[in-house]
């Protein structure tokens, strides 16, 4: 038995169409989904869309990430302080393009679940942590030996990190496939992974392929996600042309920066000329280009 395994894929739809057409041409029929579908690129319609494809022509197991909840919070609170600018944007443009259709598929969705069936050994997946839906599982951390040491069974499939591989802690094994959307090194390849299963146990393979990040950068440029987010919506271009995540190092130094010219900074009220500061700083433009330097 074979399982396509997809995480994070943060609304690219352009790398999920080359993950899926990967899959299927290798006869594949199995799909699990770790979560956080959407946020952070543009028209998340267009994910959705393939997502409930699957659903319906496919075997999968989906399950919802931090971004879900976000998502879902705050349509149940009835709006709350997310705005337009680099901070929260992208969340708000995410919002604004959902359908009630998707805000009912993600509040049918768990945010753990385990493998069973006859022949195979069981597997716990989730997107974070079994306990804890945004935890974060490094290698060796000690968080992360904990969880591996109370699992019920010998594995755990897990995503949130966007780094992919496996670890392995006392006979127990994290198996991250990466990140669909916004992967994380490999040049910025999209990333999957694929579970061979036996009656033995389950090994993972591990796939990086290049797809048409043209047309994932040219719906960047023509969607109102740049206008509501520049400079997240800059990292989040430069990450899917690098491979190379700056997002946490640009949203650090925009709120030092106010912090610094204001005396406090509260999330999400970072103005954007902090955000142009921070974004020159770490050499990247306003399309995700890398800005020519020269080191001293």
């Amino acid at each position: 038995m074979d399982i396509a395994v997809f995480s994070d894929i943060h609304g690219n739809y352009s790398a999920l169409q080359a993950c899926i057409d990967h899959a299927v041409g290798r006869g594949i029929t199995n799909f699990m989904l770790l979560g956080d579908y959407v946020t952070d690129c543009p028209s998340p319609q267009k994910t959705m869309e393939k997502i409930y494809v699957l659903k319906q022509y496919f075997n999968t197991y989906i399950i919802k990430g931090n971004r879900e909840d976000y998502l879902l919070d705050y349509h149940k609170s009835g709006a709350g302080n997310w705005r337009k600018g680099s901070a929260s944007g992208a969340l708000l443009y995410t919002y604004e393009n959902l359908t009630q259709k998707d805000f009912d598929f993600f509040e049918s969705l768990q945010s753990y679940g385990q493998f069973e069936m006859k022949g195979y050994p069981s597997f716990e997946y989730c997107h974070g942590s079994p306990g804890q839906i945004n935890e974060l599982l490094y290698r060796e951390k000690r968080n992360t030996k904990k969880v591996l040491t109370h699992l019920k069974g010998n594995y755990l499939v897990h995503g949130h990190t966007h780094i992919q591989g496996t670890y392995v802690y006392r006979g127990k094994k994290a198996i991250n496939p990466g990140s669909v959307g916004i992967p994380w090194y490999y040049d910025g390849k999209t990333q999957f992974c694929i579970l061979h299963g036996s009656s033995k146990g389950w090994e993972e393979e591990y796939i990086q392929l290049e797809y048409n990040r043209k047309e994932i950068i040219r719906d960047f440029k023509s969607s109102d996600i740049s206008k509501y987010a520049p400079a997240w919506a800059a990292v989040s271009m430069h990450t899917i042309r690098t491979g190379v995540d700056l997002n946490q190092t640009v949203l650090l130094r925009a709120m030092r920066l106010c912090e610094q010219e204001r005396g406090n900074v509260r999330w999400p009220n970072i103005p954007e000329k902090y955000w142009a500061i921070a974004l020159k700083e770490n050499y990247i433009d306003l399309h995700g280009k890398e800005i020519p330097h020269t080191d001293e």
